[in-house]
């Protein structure tokens, strides 16, 4: 088990800078603007923000008690720019973009906004990694019965902070070692890939995954979820640059 912090919904409260939301707008500082799309001269959709000083403390933990993470959606599942790190030294101002400002997507559009509550949780590996296939041969466990422990542990949440990494199909660790590591081009070249030696991608941790919510009314694919994975010396250093943005979906 590894322990993770349960994003849940509470209620909206309109006009609180700096509090924890998905939804809505963001607070940001005059230094760090909207994040932009350079190629297709769009914004980025936003999604969500994190005050680091509301989340619940405990022994090991990585991350700062300063500072926000902003989660911004884009068209491109690899995009590090979609996440954004402030440190805290500057005050905070609800930024509304103009009526006529192009978006990247409309996916996300009229987003429900709430207030975001953490909540301290023991998680456990999840399907389909590498990590969950070892642990149910290692205790022959049934993998339909670890994988409902592992939603049951995580039930009423709209996604987590830190924790295990989730995979449809394969480990997304692999494809953020392939793709910051290796080779971009080899994310679908499976026949490179197989000569790889993959213990290196163990390196890539969960940063943050959010579950598509009827209730925020945000869909990612058909009813997947968006996931942030980080190198563990970056993570160590609080380096946000070089995050692995993937969005996963049946």
């Amino acid at each position: 088990m590894r322990p993770a912090i349960l994003l849940k919904l509470g209620q909206a409260e309109p006009g609180h800078k700096g509090q924890s939301r998905i939804g809505g707008v963001p607070d940001l500082p005059l230094s760090v603007p909207w994040p932009k799309n350079s190629l297709l001269d769009r914004y980025l959709c936003f999604i969500l923000q994190i005050n680091f000083a509301e989340l619940p403390t405990f022994p090991d933990n990585p991350l700062t008690k300063r500072g926000m993470l902003y989660l911004f959606a884009d068209e491109s599942e690899n995009s590090a720019e979609q996440l954004v790190f402030y440190d805290g030294s500057e005050p905070l101002e609800a930024i509304h973009l103009s009526q006529d400002t192009r978006l990247i997507t409309d996916c996300y559009d009229n987003l429900v906004a709430h207030r975001l509550e953490f909540e301290l949780f023991p998680d456990i590996p999840r399907w389909a990694t590498n990590d969950f296939e070892r642990l149910c041969a290692r205790l022959n466990l049934d993998e339909l019965k670890l994988n409902d422990l592992g939603r049951t542990l995580s039930e009423n949440s709209v996604g987590k902070l830190l924790g295990h990494v989730s995979g449809i199909g394969h480990d997304p660790r692999e494809d953020a070692y392939i793709v910051r590591e290796v080779n971009p081009e080899w994310l679908y070249n499976y026949e490179q890939r197989q000569a790889l030696d993959m213990t290196r991608a163990q390196n890539w941790h969960n940063l943050l995954e959010v579950d598509s919510s009827s209730a925020v009314e945000v869909m990612f694919g058909d009813a997947g979820y968006l996931q942030v994975l980080i190198h563990r010396e970056d993570l160590k250093r609080l380096d946000f640059s070089t995050v692995y943005v993937n969005l996963e979906s049946s």
